[in-house]
């Protein structure tokens, strides 16, 4: 087996590869895959990925007619073959990912969604302007406005967005809606059983239009505020590539974006439990209000501490910034991605930490401005960038 051709394949590369697909669908050639994984060790995340999505494809794993699923694969043949031609990369990538969702439909999405979440939240990139609302049955809408409003109804079929279009959507207990904002943007979403969130800037959350069985579960790639409506029959669970949430009626912040090396959780009032997402069955660890967790992806261990002023962290969801005992490069990567603006920290190491509170209704320059003065360091414009230095050294 030559394994060099898949050496700089994608996910869905492999998924649309017919030589990979065989061998994945083929019980007997484990070995081969396993041999694949250890001479490319690099591509085995993508190799599990797509081996899933593969065997989700077949007659016992989802619920689509042998003429319905040859029709979508001979579409994803077409996409193959027009990847010979001089097209974009970015084009095929995303319609060759939009073909791959619907035809591994909403019962293996589900599925893998529940053991890979980190796998879904990519399924759609945060690169538009626009926040996009995405339905199950792969319907996108796109929502133009800075600060957008999404209500479901109780059933789950009506959706209300920006209190003026109504959406209707055919609802299972197996299909999962996906909520994208672009950096720059914010959303609040009033899930079907009251649950509010508010996701900032660079989000991403992926959740069920109407909730069923015996726990309430989304997915989340970002920051979100969650104000989660009470029922003790039925936990509500926010899971991230990195830590699962236990929520049992709550409010609460967590910033989970991908490229950061640190994720956060803020409790403001009632109780959560979190564990690893590597390890699920791991012991919970237990928050109390006004307390702070965090995990870092190279430990995957937590660490717990009190925060003197919890409110300060979800201060965003009203228009405003604010910051206690905060460095300022953490504090300008908050207004980096609020604004969606690219801002360059100079300042040295160790730099001595700030409090304060802004307007982030304002021009992005009377914020910087604002953070400059706070810190007594100074920033300059160089083209679409705003570079912060401390004085002294220039």
């Amino acid at each position: 087996m030559n394994f060099g051709n898949f050496s700089d394949y994608s996910t869905e590369d492999f998924v649309l590869d017919q030589g990979f697909r065989q061998i994945a669908r083929d019980a007997e050639s484990e070995r081969l895959l396993q041999d694949l994984m250890e001479k490319l060790p690099p591509k085995e995340k993508e190799i599990r990925a797509a081996v899933e999505i593969i065997k989700g494809l077949h007659p016992e794993s989802i619920l689509q007619t042998e003429k319905r699923k040859e029709e979508l694969w001979q579409q994803i043949v077409q996409v193959q073959q027009q990847r010979r031609m001089r097209i974009p990369g970015y084009v095929i990538r995303i319609a060759a990912s939009l073909l791959i969702i619907v035809a591994i439909g909403s019962i293996i999405l589900y599925q893998v969604a529940r053991n890979h979440p980190s796998e879904i939240l990519v399924s759609h990139e945060v690169s538009s302007d626009e926040t996009r609302l995405v339905l199950g049955n792969g319907q996108s809408v796109s929502i133009n406005s800075k600060q957008s409003t999404v209500h479901y109804n109780a059933d789950g079929s009506g959706i209300m967005v920006n209190d003026s279009s109504e959406i209707k959507q055919s609802v299972s207990e197996k299909i999962l809606n996906e909520m994208i904002v672009p950096f720059g943007k914010r959303s609040y979403i009033t899930l079907s059983e009251g649950t509010r969130v508010w996701l900032n800037s660079g989000s991403k959350l992926i959740f069920p239009p109407i909730f069923k069985g015996k726990t309430r579960e989304v997915f989340l790639e970002g920051e979100a505020f969650f104000d989660v409506a009470e029922n003790k029959e039925m936990p509500f669970l926010v899971k991230t590539d990195l830590f699962n949430t236990k929520v049992y009626g709550t409010r609460f912040n967590i910033q989970a974006y991908g490229f950061d090396e640190e994720y956060k959780i803020v409790l403001l009032e009632g109780k959560v439990s979190m564990n690893s997402s590597a390890n699920p069955d791991s012991k919970e660890l237990f928050l109390k209000p006004n307390h702070m967790a965090s995990i870092s992806k190279n430990t995957k261990t937590f660490e717990v501490r009190h925060v003197e002023n919890a409110e300060a962290y979800t201060a965003w969801t009203d228009g405003y910034l604010a910051f206690t005992n905060e460095d300022v490069s953490a504090v300008l990567k908050r207004v980096s991605r609020y604004y969606n603006a690219e801002i360059i920290c100079e300042l040295p190491e160790n730099f001595e930490k700030i409090y304060g509170k802004l307007d982030l209704k304002d021009e992005l320059e009377r914020v910087l401005d604002g953070i400059a003065f706070i810190s007594k360091t100074r920033y300059k414009k160089a083209g679409n960038k705003y570079i912060f230095y401390f004085p002294q050294q220039n």
